[in-house]
């Protein structure tokens, strides 16, 4: 059963690992949909594997303009918005003594105030259509510290609180976030430097791991349920299980 067909969806990120996969599932779902990233060449393969039902368009949140003209292109292209998925993001591996001006910069410009430039200027399309609007956070946001990773889950507490905010401001819209568990199949470790293995140890045995990740298609498939429900969740969590004895 397509549960999504005639709605309407622009997803952020959507170049690589649980964003392509919400895009995809989206579509198999019925959704009309356009996809955005900073790698084009990654949309292309993307628009090839879903066909029909998804347009993409190439769009750096870092960047106000392309904010504003990625929603633009997405709101006429599909003759409004029901739904925007921000699944863009990037998990900056680095202790806070080493944090410099711009590595701040670069995590908060992508997790958090991309985020809020994006809802802004699909907030009048999510209006109109009485939408949704959902963004992918991290139980790092709220959990015990992760040595390493203490930058990046500044940001999501960040972007927690940000989505509060956009949801004080308009109640029309019904505002999502979605608190993701340990996933595998993701770029979240690209770039990583060599000491990634001696923080996993450390995360390891401060019982930080759960011991097995998600796949990305699982996130897809929680998301989309929200998404076609006709409650609205506020806020929802998915983790892996850990192992059975």
């Amino acid at each position: 059963m397509a549960r999504m067909k005639g709605r309407r969806a622009l997803v952020v990120g959507a170049s690589s690992g649980i964003g392509r996969a919400i895009a995809l599932e989206l579509v198999r779902e019925g959704a009309s949909v356009v996809a955005t990233a900073r790698r084009s060449d990654r949309l292309e393969t993307l628009r090839d594997e879903a066909g029909a039902g998804i347009e993409i368009r190439a769009c750096d949140v870092r960047e106000g303009d392309q904010c504003e003209e990625s929603v633009a292109f997405a709101a006429k292209t599909l003759a409004g918005l029901d739904a925007l998925v921000y699944a863009a993001g990037i998990a900056t591996l680095c202790p806070l003594s080493d944090a410099d001006a711009e590595l701040w910069r670069e995590t908060l410009d992508i997790n958090v105030v991309g985020a809020s430039l994006v809802t802004r200027a699909a907030l009048p399309h999510l209006c109109a259509s009485r939408g949704r609007a959902l963004y992918l956070s991290s139980i790092a946001a709220s959990g015990p510290p992760r040595p390493g990773l203490s930058l990046y889950a500044t940001s999501k507490a960040a972007l927690d609180r940000l989505i509060e905010g956009w949801h004080d401001e308009a109640r029309e819209v019904g505002f999502t976030r979605v608190s993701v568990g340990d996933t595998g199949g993701t770029e979240m470790a690209s770039g990583w430097s060599e000491e990634a293995g001696r923080y996993a140890g450390e995360w390891v045995k401060r019982g930080l791991l759960f011991g097995r990740t998600m796949e990305p298609e699982t996130i897809a498939r929680h998301v989309v349920d929200l998404l076609a429900s006709s409650e609205t969740v506020a806020f929802s969590s998915i983790v892996p299980r850990f192992p059975e004895a």
